[in-house]
């Protein structure tokens, strides 16, 4: 599962989680990091999975199919993020 955390610049609540997710160890294995929009414009990766907030983070298969997708800073707590990490990590 490849899972994307789509965030965008000057975004409060984006800065929030992508702290929070930075606080735990191996999320660089786990998630990657994209913006949302690049000059005021949604980006195709983000029109594509259907990210109309951010923070969202959406969850695909090898092939880029769309599995799951949760947007608000709200639950993308540090505990959240090390649930993902743990769940998703490879030995």
């Amino acid at each position: 599962m490849n899972n994307i955390l789509f965030v965008r610049e000057g975004c409060r609540p984006c800065m929030y989680v992508e702290t929070q997710l930075k606080k735990c160890e191996g999320w660089e294995e786990v998630v990657t990091i994209s913006q949302a929009e690049v000059d005021g414009v949604w980006t195709e990766e983000a029109t594509m999975y259907g990210v109309d907030s951010t923070p969202t983070l959406v969850g695909t298969d090898e092939y880029g199919v769309l599995l799951g997708k949760i947007s608000g800073a709200d639950n993308m707590t540090r505990d959240f993020w090390k649930q993902v990490i743990s769940r998703h990590k490879q030995s």
